[in-house]
């Protein structure tokens, strides 16, 4: 017992803290990353691409300290959750083989971030000065990878939403918060159009391929992609997600419950559309209001999968009631694992049947934990799961040649 609360007393330390332990990290990680990079020392602390040098590290331990603060707001404080969440993010296939373009992510998240603070933060002095925050990282965020900054922007945007409708009370009676935010939200409208104009449209076609539903389902094939090489496997990095059951179970819980409507609705809305894009695509005329005219398929899938994270995570800590019964939750599964059976993969996968049966193993046990969320002991296993997947995901990335 004793151990235990001195684990926790440690555990406490290291969250309250990570701020100081991240900077101590990139001082450390950079010195190690110095010795173990074979670079000159201009490309060593301006080049994202060597694993540990410097820009490297300040990308990652921002990530990692932008995604604790948003699973905390959407997990209600629930700290272990949060932890194991930024894990899912920052350690995930995505994040590693796309390590360069992951700005539109970090910017988004500390945007959404800032913006709950300047609801939230009695000091209206400092609202301001978050304020001013939020106008420069949006005017920063529109000179990040475009195919990335316009599909992770719409998720960030339904979380947004949710801020501002969950803390609809706190604003109803300050309406200088009120002000501060259609101010802010202006000028950074107006800032990230000047920006947008004279910068540059990197929306090249890298990969001129649709994937359709299949590619939603890269994740399952995310732990295998460091082991085997193949033209173009970076652009399938995804997250761990479970997709599309976190979506079905929202969608349920929202058919017979009027709770929670806050976040699940925005954020399962945005979902929705861009998992139409991603199957079959929209009309040109809405492509070309939504600003995805022009982009793949492939650039839009990791959202859907990050969206899919937000929600599990969010349902999870948030709602008790449980929705599936036992012989529903295994019929479910049944049907996922049948699903399978119609999915395309890329041939390294589809010729051996080991890796066919390696999937609808995940794929049962995500879907399982998932529909039983209410549970304890599935939320822990779910937990392992996740995180398991994710680390042999993304670690072994920056390791294999």
């Amino acid at each position: 017992m004793k151990k235990k609360q001195n684990n926790q007393k440690i555990y406490e330390k290291i969250i309250n803290n990570r701020y100081k332990i991240s900077i101590a990290m990139i001082l450390l990680s950079t010195i190690v990353g110095f010795f173990v990079n074979s670079m000159n020392l201009k490309e060593f602390i301006t080049s994202t691409e060597k694993f540990l040098s410097l820009w490297w590290n300040i990308k990652f331990y921002a990530l990692v300290l932008a995604s604790y603060e948003l699973f905390y707001i959407i997990t209600n404080g629930k700290r272990a959750f949060s932890l194991i969440g930024t894990g899912v993010i920052c350690l995930s296939g995505f994040v590693q083989f796309n390590f360069i373009n992951i700005d539109c992510l970090i910017l988004g998240e500390i945007i959404t971030v800032l913006i709950f603070k300047i609801i939230t933060k009695e000091n209206f002095k400092l609202s301001l000065l978050l304020s001013l925050f939020v106008i420069l990282f949006s005017v920063a965020y529109v000179y990040t990878f475009r195919p990335y900054a316009i599909s992770f922007g719409y998720i960030f945007i339904s979380l947004i939403i949710f801020e501002l409708i969950h803390n609809r009370n706190i604003l109803k009676n300050n309406k200088n918060k009120i002000l501060l935010l259609i101010f802010t939200f202006i000028i950074s409208v107006l800032s990230a159009i000047i920006a947008g104009i004279f910068s540059y449209n990197n929306n090249e076609i890298i990969y001129n391929a649709k994937f359709g539903i299949s590619g939603l389902f890269s994740y399952l094939y995310n732990p295998l992609l460091p082991f085997n090489d193949f033209k173009f496997k970076q652009l399938l990095g995804s997250f761990i997600s479970g997709f599309p059951i976190p979506i079905v179970i929202g969608l349920c819980y929202l058919y017979k419950n009027n709770k929670h409507a806050d976040f699940l609705l925005p954020i399962i809305v945005v979902t929705v559309l861009e998992t139409i894009f991603c199957i079959s695509g929209l009309t040109e005329v809405i492509e070309k209001i939504t600003m995805f005219y022009g982009i793949e398929d492939l650039m839009v899938m990791p959202a859907v999968n990050l969206a899919n994270v937000f929600i599990i995570f969010y349902i999870i800590s948030n709602i008790d009631e449980q929705l599936f019964k036992m012989k529903h939750a295994i019929r479910i599964t049944l049907i996922m694992v049948c699903v399978l059976a119609f999915l395309k993969y890329p041939n390294v996968f589809s010729t051996n049947k080991i890796f066919l049966y390696l999937f609808a193993v995940e794929i049962t046990a995500l879907t399982y934990m998932m529909l039983n969320y209410s549970d304890k002991r599935y939320q822990k296993v779910l937990m392992f799961i996740l995180l398991l997947l994710t680390v042999i995901s993304g670690v072994p990335i920056n390791f294999i040649a």
